[in-house]
């Protein structure tokens, strides 16, 4: 089908209400929802959403009960009808076309053959074994039943439920109907998946397998997804993106680590202040930049250069001409450099630091992997880029920081030169 996926919503604007249409001059004079509601007696579900979606990321919508998400998911694929605003979904063949003005037959075709829906509570149908609800959209797209079933069982087995095509659904725990729920959306095959809130009615452990699951599916797969959820840690561990919403307004979309280290309002600041940053920031956000004022030229050596960090004279970086780490000198000794990932393969024979070995990561490197790092040596991390060239240095200082202020200190540094 080549490149499908992408959607785009411009201006979305939901209002409930008697006479909907008449309360948009007073969103556009900077009314808010309760306001409205206050004067009018309309409710603003969605305020002028925008945002875009690439082919084959995860975009996640977020916020607290009444924010408005769950709307906006059904303002997409016109299950709610938009009181205003496009919503562009971008066809290979077709081009670009709004869904928002489409005739009930179109809608039909893109609900059936490009869209497909995952719900909170599972939506199967009970009197329907579970290989025929998987294949009930194929079903309705006119598939031979060969084919169907075919497709069914495909789909089944990669969520985990071989063996249990003959089954029906009040015989399978709330996570295995929910694990029918996505065989089903996906085996439309179409590239576009919608799934509203679709794991906040199972249990803890059951979430993360399904978590699991998705993240799995959407590397074999690669479809577009637009995922709804109140859980902070559900968004930062599976979106590419999160949008947040308060009282019907997108107030802030970013990648995870941007939302959790640089919250835009007391709002956001507030819902990501108690999120886990280890799985979110990443070593070139928390790390001690590699330049002037924090390392002070050292000398020259063997075509090295030579550094020390500001208050740490003990140990001696040696950069190449191209900024590459080529040696570190600790009290006079030199130590081993070894990469983090490698280091931490390693069998661990105690629980000793190692003092002759420091470890090097990539700039994208987690923090939970850092930390990792930081137990296998006492020596602080090197930061590289892809270049391999050195770029920063995290010791416990940078750790603390990151971890307890989800800051960085270039963060802190542009903050205090704005």
């Amino acid at each position: 089908m080549g490149c499908f996926g992408v959607i785009r919503a411009e201006g979305v604007t939901k209002i409930f209400g008697p006479d909907p249409e008449s309360i948009l001059p007073l969103l556009k004079q900077g009314k808010k929802k309760e306001e409205i509601q206050r004067e009018t007696g309309h409710v603003v579900g969605v305020n002028n959403a925008s945002f875009e979606l690439e082919p084959g990321e995860v975009f996640v919508i977020m916020g607290l009960s009444g924010s408005g998400k769950s709307t906006l998911i059904r303002c997409i694929n016109r299950l709610i009808d938009p009181t205003a605003g496009k919503i562009i979904l971008k066809h290979p063949e077709r081009g670009e076309e709004d869904i928002a003005a489409m005739d009930a037959e179109g809608l039909r075709h893109i609900r059936t053959h490009e869209m497909s829906m995952v719900f909170q509570h599972f939506a199967l149908f009970p009197h329907r074994t579970v290989l025929s609800n998987v294949v009930y959209g194929l079903e309705i797209q006119g598939r031979d039943k060969k084919e169907r079933e075919e497709l069914g069982r495909k789909f089944l087995a990669m969520v985990g439920l071989e063996g249990w095509e003959d089954h029906y659904p009040f015989e399978l725990s709330g996570g295995m109907q929910q694990r029918v729920g996505l065989a089903r959306a996906v085996a439309t095959e179409g590239k576009v998946l919608l799934m509203d809130e679709p794991f906040s009615a199972l249990d803890p452990l059951i979430k993360v397998q399904m978590q699991n699951e998705l993240i799995k599916i959407q590397q074999e797969l690669g479809r577009t997804i637009l995922f709804i959820t109140h859980d902070l840690d559900e968004a930062m561990r599976i979106g590419d993106h999160i949008a947040i919403m308060d009282g019907g307004e997108i107030v802030q979309i970013g990648n995870p680590e941007e939302i959790l280290v640089n919250p835009r309002t007391e709002y956001v600041a507030n819902f990501v202040e108690h999120a886990d940053p280890t799985g979110v920031i990443t070593a070139s956000t928390v790390a001690l930049p590699f330049k002037a004022p924090h390392f002070e030229p050292a000398g020259e050596e063997g075509g090295l250069s030579y550094y020390v960090r500001h208050g740490y004279p003990d140990i001696r970086f040696g950069v190449d001409n191209q900024g590459c780490l080529q040696k570190l000198v600790v009290n006079g000794e030199e130590a081993a450099l070894a990469d983090l990932d490698e280091a931490l393969a390693r069998e661990r024979t105690g629980p000793e630091r190692r003092v002759d070995t420091t470890v090097q990561c990539n700039e994208d490197t987690i923090l939970r992997q850092v930390l990792r790092g930081r137990a296998f040596t006492q020596l602080p991390v090197i930061v590289r880029d892809t270049e391999q060239r050195i770029t920063g240095v995290i010791d416990e200082p940078e750790l603390i920081h990151g971890i307890l202020e989800k800051r960085g200190y270039a963060l802190t540094e542009e903050a205090a030169s704005a």
